[in-house]
Protein backbone atom coordinates (compact mmCIF):
# COMPACT_ATOMS: atom_id res chain seq x y z
CA UNK A 1 0.00 0.00 0.00
CA UNK A 2 1.49 3.32 -1.10
CA UNK A 3 0.45 6.44 0.77
CA UNK A 4 1.61 9.98 0.11
CA UNK A 5 3.10 11.70 3.13
CA UNK A 6 1.04 14.83 2.52
CA UNK A 7 -2.34 13.15 2.85
CA UNK A 8 -1.84 10.02 4.99
CA UNK A 9 -3.01 10.28 8.64
CA UNK A 10 -0.26 9.64 11.18
CA UNK A 11 -2.30 7.40 13.50
CA UNK A 12 -5.68 5.95 14.36
CA UNK A 13 -7.22 5.14 17.76
CA UNK A 14 -7.64 1.60 19.07
CA UNK A 15 -11.41 0.97 19.35
CA UNK A 16 -10.92 -0.76 22.73
CA UNK A 17 -8.48 1.40 24.71
CA UNK A 18 -8.12 4.45 22.46
CA UNK A 19 -4.33 4.20 22.11
CA UNK A 20 -2.84 5.76 18.97
CA UNK A 21 -1.66 3.17 16.45
CA UNK A 22 0.10 3.47 13.12
CA UNK A 23 -2.29 2.91 10.17
CA UNK A 24 0.25 0.58 8.53
CA UNK A 25 -0.03 -1.80 11.50
CA UNK A 26 -3.60 -2.78 10.62
CA UNK A 27 -4.22 -5.42 7.95
CA UNK A 28 -7.24 -7.38 6.75
CA UNK A 29 -5.48 -10.71 6.38
CA UNK A 30 -3.60 -10.82 9.70
CA UNK A 31 -4.52 -9.78 13.24
CA UNK A 32 -2.39 -7.25 15.12
CA UNK A 33 -2.26 -6.98 18.91
CA UNK A 34 -2.71 -3.51 20.38
CA UNK A 35 0.35 -2.61 22.55
CA UNK A 36 -1.90 -1.04 25.17
CA UNK A 37 -4.75 -3.52 25.74
CA UNK A 38 -3.50 -6.50 23.68
CA UNK A 39 -6.78 -6.58 21.77
CA UNK A 40 -6.51 -8.33 18.39
CA UNK A 41 -7.32 -5.96 15.53
CA UNK A 42 -7.74 -6.54 11.81
CA UNK A 43 -9.37 -4.70 8.93
CA UNK A 44 -8.75 -2.06 6.29
CA UNK A 45 -9.43 1.64 5.78
CA UNK A 46 -11.71 3.32 3.29
CA UNK A 47 -9.99 5.43 0.63
CA UNK A 48 -11.26 8.61 2.30
CA UNK A 49 -9.08 7.82 5.33
CA UNK A 50 -5.94 7.99 3.22
CA UNK A 51 -7.02 11.07 1.22
CA UNK A 52 -8.93 13.40 3.59
CA UNK A 53 -8.30 16.46 1.40
CA UNK A 54 -9.88 14.76 -1.60
CA UNK A 55 -12.88 13.63 0.42
CA UNK A 56 -13.53 17.10 1.80
CA UNK A 57 -13.38 18.68 -1.68
CA UNK A 58 -16.90 17.46 -2.40
CA UNK A 59 -18.30 19.81 0.25
CA UNK A 60 -19.81 23.18 -0.68
CA UNK A 61 -17.35 25.92 -1.69
CA UNK A 62 -16.97 28.94 0.55
CA UNK A 63 -18.54 32.10 -0.88
CA UNK A 64 -16.38 35.15 -1.59
CA UNK A 65 -17.35 38.76 -2.22
CA UNK A 66 -19.48 39.04 -5.34
CA UNK A 67 -20.48 35.35 -5.40
CA UNK A 68 -24.11 34.25 -5.35
CA UNK A 69 -24.75 32.57 -2.00
CA UNK A 70 -26.99 29.71 -0.93
CA UNK A 71 -30.39 30.70 0.45
CA UNK A 72 -30.01 28.26 3.36
CA UNK A 73 -26.23 28.60 3.91
CA UNK A 74 -25.13 32.19 3.23
CA UNK A 75 -21.51 31.21 3.81
CA UNK A 76 -21.59 28.75 0.86
CA UNK A 77 -21.38 29.65 -2.79
CA UNK A 78 -24.51 28.87 -4.83
CA UNK A 79 -24.03 26.42 -7.68
CA UNK A 80 -27.54 26.40 -9.16
CA UNK A 81 -31.13 27.48 -8.50
CA UNK A 82 -34.16 25.46 -7.47
CA UNK A 83 -36.24 24.52 -10.51
CA UNK A 84 -39.44 25.07 -8.54
CA UNK A 85 -39.00 28.25 -6.49
CA UNK A 86 -35.83 29.74 -7.98
CA UNK A 87 -33.85 29.93 -4.74
CA UNK A 88 -30.07 29.68 -5.06
CA UNK A 89 -28.69 26.56 -3.38
CA UNK A 90 -25.26 25.11 -2.74
CA UNK A 91 -24.16 21.54 -3.39
CA UNK A 92 -25.25 20.54 0.12
CA UNK A 93 -28.83 21.79 -0.40
CA UNK A 94 -29.20 20.53 -3.96
CA UNK A 95 -31.86 17.79 -4.00
CA UNK A 96 -31.86 16.05 -7.41
CA UNK A 97 -35.26 14.58 -8.25
CA UNK A 98 -35.52 13.05 -11.69
CA UNK A 99 -34.34 15.68 -14.15
CA UNK A 100 -34.99 18.56 -11.77
CA UNK A 101 -33.01 20.10 -8.90
CA UNK A 102 -35.02 21.17 -5.87
CA UNK A 103 -34.24 22.92 -2.62
CA UNK A 104 -35.03 21.19 0.72
CA UNK A 105 -38.17 23.29 1.24
CA UNK A 106 -39.71 22.35 -2.11
CA UNK A 107 -38.82 18.70 -1.59
CA UNK A 108 -40.46 18.74 1.86
CA UNK A 109 -43.62 20.34 0.47
CA UNK A 110 -43.77 17.56 -2.12
CA UNK A 111 -44.10 15.05 0.71
CA UNK A 112 -47.18 16.89 2.01
CA UNK A 113 -50.24 18.31 0.33
CA UNK A 114 -48.41 19.63 -2.75
CA UNK A 115 -47.59 16.45 -4.64
CA UNK A 116 -44.61 16.25 -6.96
CA UNK A 117 -45.07 14.06 -10.04
CA UNK A 118 -41.59 12.55 -9.60
CA UNK A 119 -42.16 11.72 -5.94
CA UNK A 120 -44.46 8.74 -5.31
CA UNK A 121 -45.62 8.70 -1.68
CA UNK A 122 -48.33 6.06 -2.02
CA UNK A 123 -49.83 4.14 -4.90
CA UNK A 124 -53.23 2.50 -5.40
CA UNK A 125 -52.81 -1.23 -5.93
CA UNK A 126 -55.26 -2.29 -8.63
CA UNK A 127 -54.45 -5.99 -8.34
CA UNK A 128 -55.42 -6.06 -4.66
CA UNK A 129 -58.60 -4.09 -5.39
CA UNK A 130 -59.55 -6.54 -8.16
CA UNK A 131 -58.98 -9.54 -5.91
CA UNK A 132 -60.95 -8.12 -2.98
CA UNK A 133 -63.82 -6.97 -5.21
CA UNK A 134 -64.02 -10.47 -6.63
CA UNK A 135 -63.65 -12.41 -3.38
CA UNK A 136 -65.66 -10.52 -0.75
CA UNK A 137 -69.06 -10.64 -2.53
CA UNK A 138 -68.65 -14.38 -3.10
CA UNK A 139 -68.00 -14.97 0.60
CA UNK A 140 -71.43 -13.49 1.38
CA UNK A 141 -73.00 -14.76 -1.83
CA UNK A 142 -76.39 -15.87 -0.44
CA UNK A 143 -77.08 -12.33 0.74
CA UNK A 144 -75.14 -10.42 -1.89
CA UNK A 145 -75.94 -12.29 -5.11
CA UNK A 146 -78.45 -9.68 -6.44
CA UNK A 147 -75.60 -7.15 -6.33
CA UNK A 148 -73.36 -9.38 -8.47
CA UNK A 149 -74.64 -7.38 -11.44
CA UNK A 150 -72.68 -4.45 -9.96
CA UNK A 151 -69.75 -6.12 -8.20
CA UNK A 152 -68.98 -8.49 -11.07
CA UNK A 153 -68.53 -5.82 -13.77
CA UNK A 154 -66.79 -3.59 -11.23
CA UNK A 155 -64.25 -6.34 -10.55
CA UNK A 156 -63.69 -6.88 -14.27
CA UNK A 157 -63.27 -3.13 -14.81
CA UNK A 158 -60.68 -2.88 -12.02
CA UNK A 159 -58.74 -5.79 -13.45
CA UNK A 160 -58.52 -4.50 -17.02
CA UNK A 161 -58.17 -0.81 -16.09
CA UNK A 162 -55.30 -1.47 -13.70
CA UNK A 163 -53.58 -4.13 -15.83
CA UNK A 164 -50.87 -1.75 -17.10
CA UNK A 165 -50.92 0.62 -14.15
CA UNK A 166 -47.81 0.85 -11.95
CA UNK A 167 -47.81 -1.72 -9.20
CA UNK A 168 -46.41 -1.80 -5.72
CA UNK A 169 -42.81 -0.59 -5.52
CA UNK A 170 -41.56 -3.51 -3.37
CA UNK A 171 -43.85 -6.23 -4.80
CA UNK A 172 -44.46 -5.21 -8.40
CA UNK A 173 -47.76 -5.44 -10.26
CA UNK A 174 -48.70 -8.91 -8.92
CA UNK A 175 -50.74 -9.67 -12.03
CA UNK A 176 -51.49 -13.18 -10.83
CA UNK A 177 -53.65 -11.58 -8.14
CA UNK A 178 -55.46 -9.55 -10.79
CA UNK A 179 -56.05 -12.71 -12.86
CA UNK A 180 -57.61 -14.46 -9.86
CA UNK A 181 -59.78 -11.39 -9.22
CA UNK A 182 -60.92 -11.32 -12.87
CA UNK A 183 -61.94 -14.98 -12.69
CA UNK A 184 -63.91 -14.28 -9.52
CA UNK A 185 -65.57 -11.31 -11.24
CA UNK A 186 -66.65 -13.46 -14.19
CA UNK A 187 -67.95 -16.07 -11.72
CA UNK A 188 -70.06 -13.40 -10.01
CA UNK A 189 -71.52 -12.28 -13.30
CA UNK A 190 -72.20 -15.90 -14.33
CA UNK A 191 -73.94 -16.61 -11.00
CA UNK A 192 -76.14 -13.54 -11.43
CA UNK A 193 -77.10 -14.56 -14.98
CA UNK A 194 -77.81 -18.14 -13.86
CA UNK A 195 -79.91 -16.94 -10.91
CA UNK A 196 -81.85 -14.56 -13.15
CA UNK A 197 -82.54 -17.30 -15.67
CA UNK A 198 -83.58 -19.69 -12.89
CA UNK A 199 -86.03 -17.15 -11.46
CA UNK A 200 -87.43 -16.35 -14.93
CA UNK A 201 -87.91 -19.96 -15.99
CA UNK A 202 -89.38 -21.04 -12.66
CA UNK A 203 -91.94 -18.26 -12.93
CA UNK A 204 -92.82 -19.26 -16.49
CA UNK A 205 -93.13 -22.91 -15.51
CA UNK A 206 -95.48 -22.05 -12.70
CA UNK A 207 -97.64 -20.05 -15.09
CA UNK A 208 -97.61 -22.88 -17.63
CA UNK A 209 -98.98 -25.47 -15.18
CA UNK A 210 -101.76 -23.30 -13.81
Amino acid sequence: MTVSAASAPTSFACPVCGRALAPESLGRETETACPGCRALLSGSFLPAFWSPEKASSTMADHAFDGDAVCFFHPENRATLSCDRCGRFVCTVCDMPLGTRHLCPTCLSSGLGAEKLPELVVRRFHWANATFLAGLVPLLIGLVCWPFFIVTGPLTIFCGFFGWKRPGSLPRGRRRWLAVVGLLLGFIQFAIWVAALLAVTYSASWRNAFR
